[in-house]
């Protein structure tokens, strides 16, 4: 075995230079390792700020879901702003409900949205409302799934996370991805259906047998009687009292001034016949009255005027803008032709 020179056995064991070394080697190391925490970190930012938005979107999108009419951000609506009746039957996407039948797939909007925020009330346009509020960096889809009982509201968002190449080549992908689920709620509508399903069976249960029932369905015998003929306005506040089941009342308006209710419903509505009527008079005396009620809230608490068309003509002459007017003041107007 041959014997280690004598110089290299020197350098072995002489220790001089070996901090600059290891210096060397360790450093380098330490800074590939804190530039790759910082890259994880940004990358982290990125999802976690992607996931905050889609979490929003589905969460805004679910609660305004039951009115497109709603402010996006705020859930705000103003007064007498709604969609139709029946958007539960129509324009909910019921025919997801079939999807076990039929290949039928949930309402959806690709990202990012072309259309702006314009929607509509059907699936498809308050997805496309929502579309129109995120950025257009963002792209992925908005989804919406109607299961019965069970309605959410889907968002899978996808945005670059701009690295680095070689943070890219160790990731394997430049960008990020998030989804997030939020279920749409209705309780006033739960609340009412639960509500007239308790009053409904209390009320029907026991109170006609089938015989009964089957001996109602039967073609009726007599002509039907003539519709009520309005000849006067005493004829006027008493059909109106039948058809409203409400009462005649003298309401105190103010210490000086007092107004004659034809016919003062249970809900606290008033409702008011006229049959021969002068516009002045009406704008002058009788509509200040109920809008001071309408505006104190305590006695009424709605007023409806009713105009009966003369015997011998075929309508009710009455302005379009005295028609106008009275609605401003929230005067709701019925015509009787």
């Amino acid at each position: 075995m041959h014997a280690i020179p004598l110089r290299l056995q020197r350098f072995v064991r002489d220790s001089r230079g070996q901090f600059s070394i290891e210096a060397s080697l360790t450093m380098p190391a330490i800074l590939l390792a804190t530039v790759l925490l910082i890259f994880l970190a940004l990358y982290v930012y990125h999802q976690a700020n992607l996931y905050q938005t889609a979490s929003v979107s589905a969460n805004r999108t679910a609660y305004n879901w039951d009115n497109s009419k709603k402010e996006y951000r705020t859930g705000a609506v103003m007064n007498g702003e709604r969609d139709g009746l029946y958007w539960r039957l129509t324009d909910d996407h019921m025919s997801n409900l079939f999807s076990f039948m039929l290949p039928v797939s949930p309402a959806s909007v690709a990202l990012p949205s072309s259309g702006g925020a314009a929607g509509g009330s059907s699936p498809e346009g308050k997805l496309q409302r929502t579309a129109g509020q995120l950025p257009s960096a963002i792209s992925g889809e908005l989804s919406y799934s109607n299961q019965g009982l069970l309605r959410y509201v889907g968002a899978a968002l996808q945005k670059s996370a701009h690295l680095p190449a070689f943070a890219v080549k160790l990731w394997g992908r430049n960008d990020v991805q998030a989804g997030a689920q939020s279920y749409v709620v209705d309780p006033v509508e739960t609340i009412r259906l639960t509500d007239l399903t308790r009053t409904f069976i209390s009320e029907v249960q026991g109170r006609i047998k089938p015989k009964a029932a089957l001996a109602a369905m039967v073609e009726p015998k007599g002509e039907p009687k003539e519709p009520v003929r309005i000849s006067s306005h005493a004829q006027a506040a008493n059909y109106l009292r039948l058809l409203v089941t409400g009462t005649e009342q003298v309401i105190q308006v103010d210490p000086q001034t007092k107004r004659t209710v034809d016919a003062l419903d249970a809900g606290g509505v008033a409702h008011q016949a006229y049959y021969t009527f002068n516009e002045k008079n009406l704008r002058e005396v009788q509509m200040p009255k109920d809008a001071e009620l309408l505006k104190q809230g305590t006695q009424v608490q709605g007023v409806v005027w009713h105009f009966f068309k003369l015997s011998k003509a075929d309508k009710v002459k009455l302005s379009g803008g005295l028609k106008a007017e009275l609605e401003r003041q929230g005067i709701v107007v019925v015509l009787h032709e």
